[in-house]
């Protein structure tokens, strides 16, 4: 089990999921569109108030200048100027109105100064100039033009008439409209966010219920389906993934049948099998015994008869006790074992022990005794199983060591052969495979021959069984040097739970 990291690690990954990314995605759609929309309304909305401010004051001036010129005096004098200044104010007081002429000025406002650039501006053509400037941080839009009349002679400057607009009321409402515009994008914000996520929920929850019916088919259960609702693509995906699941527990149910029945037939034919096969063997027990008193090649057939005979049995023994795991019939018979006494008789009854190297611990009841409660006979099949598989598909030396673990007792079983094949390690305690399939018939014959019977194929799979049965394991390893590695773990205290 991985140690959990930490909780900043995790947010990465959360972001990355569907439901969030749609979030971000519809939220980062609604605040830009928001912000756009804003902020095109009120650059809209300050253009057409300038420009209203613009046509007011442009238009006062034009529509002045052209009611007071009939009556002007001319050339201009004081009186007119007063005139023009006071039909240009405006009763709020907010504008500020400079006529000028030559080096003299006019004004409702002594403070007012026109800006320099905007008089140039006025001086050098015959038109209406507009400018906004800044002054005193107040904000202001003015408008020149000079006045059309006679002037006197050594006088070349036209008079010239500033409107000069205060603009801070207009920039106060723009700056109470941005405030507003900005809380109407962050109400806008927290709307699509509570929509985007409701939304993501409504859309993602026949995702989810997938994910949830799938990771139960996975746990197993092959009748969990998924309710379609609607008309839409998920619905049609709903009902795909029903039409699928359906398909596999078809198919599952039809192959756990066929494999029940293959079971049972390989069950019956075993069982059908004991009685013919029990008179073969006292057969080629009597082959055996008369085979030195027979001629020619009579009695190398007596002999193969005889070992054909034992192998056929073994096998039979193998399907027997295969299809008692199969129907779940097989149990453990506990009993205090010291082990080391144990391994030695196994090696003894089959004649391994002059052949196999046997590493254990020195006298049953001394302090390196190893005892534990196990099934006698079915740790007798585990080891001769294992023993003979080294004998067969290995090569010498084989050896057999014991030892205490942790509460487990350890059985090891190595040679120096060539190994395990390749492929995944669970297959070699997978049913009637053979990890010695390439060899010659002599060359298996002989190596059958030391290890006391032919391989059946099943010889691994009843000791993973009966290991199991234990609530122990074995395992498979290829050694480092060559050859390889059966490593038995059982609990010394009986059948683990």
């Amino acid at each position: 089990m991985k140690p959990p990291g930490p909780r900043g690690a995790r947010s990465p990954r959360r972001l990355r999921g569907l439901h969030p990314r749609l979030v971000i995605a519809f939220t980062a759609l609604a605040l830009v569109t928001a912000a756009a929309t804003t902020v095109a309304s009120y650059r809209e909305a300050r253009t057409m108030l300038l420009q209203e401010v613009q046509d007011a004051a442009a238009s006062r001036v034009h529509d002045t200048l052209r009611k007071l010129a009939p009556g002007l005096d001319q050339p201009l004098d004081e009186v007119s100027v007063m005139k023009i200044i006071e039909t240009l104010d405006m009763p709020s007081g907010d504008d500020m109105v400079v006529v000028l002429h030559g080096e003299r000025s006019y004004g409702t406002d002594p403070r007012a100064v026109v800006p320099p650039e905007l008089r140039e501006t006025v001086r050098a053509g015959d038109r209406m100039v507009y400018q906004r400037f800044e002054r005193g941080g107040v904000p202001y839009f003015a408008v020149g033009t000079t006045i059309g009349v006679d002037r006197p002679v050594g006088d070349p400057d036209p008079p010239e008439v500033y409107v000069m607009a205060d603009l801070t009321r207009q920039q106060q409402g723009l700056s109470t409209m941005a405030v507003n515009s900005a809380l109407i994008v962050v109400a806008a914000l927290l709307l699509a966010v509570a929509v985007a996520v409701l939304s993501a929920r409504r859309v993602l929850r026949p995702v989810r219920e997938l994910g949830v019916v799938a990771r139960r088919m996975a746990e197993g259960d092959l009748t969990a389906r998924l309710r379609p609702v609607g008309q839409d693509e998920l619905a049609d995906l709903a009902a795909t993934f029903n039409r699928t699941a359906a398909a596999l527990d078809s198919t599952l149910q039809e192959l756990r049948d066929r494999e029940s029945a293959a079971r049972r037939f390989a069950a019956d034919v075993s069982h059908e099998l004991r009685t013919p096969v029990a008179a073969m063997m006292a057969v080629a027990d009597v082959l055996d015994e008369e085979a030195g008193h027979l001629d020619g090649d009579l009695p190398e057939a007596a002999r193969t008869v005889g070992d054909e005979a034992r192998n056929l049995a073994g096998l039979v023994e193998d399907l027997m006790e295969i299809s008692r795991f199969d129907s779940g019939v097989a149990a453990l018979t506990l009993n205090s074992v010291d082990l080391a006494p144990a391994i030695r008789a196994c090696l003894r009854t089959r004649g391994w022990h002059d052949t196999v190297a046997a590493d254990l611990p020195e006298g049953p009841e001394g302090p390196e005794g190893i005892v534990a409660d196990i099934d006698p006979r079915r740790f007798d099949v585990i080891l001769a199983n294992l023993v003979g598989n080294a004998l067969r598909h290995g090569a010498p030396p084989v050896e057999v060591r014991l030892r205490a673990e942790d509460g487990d007792v350890v059985v090891e079983v190595a040679d120096r052969g060539p190994g395990l094949p390749s492929g995944p390690r669970e297959r070699i305690f997978e049913r009637f495979v053979k990890g010695d399939a390439a060899r010659t018939r002599d060359a298996a014959r002989a190596r059958d021959a030391a290890a006391g019977s032919g391989g059946s194929g099943l010889g691994l799979a009843i000791a993973w069984e009966n290991a199991r049965l234990h609530g122990g394991s074995l395992e498979a390893a290829s050694r480092p040097g060559g050859g390889a590695l059966f490593t038995l773990r059982l609990p010394r205290g009986g059948e683990r739970s």
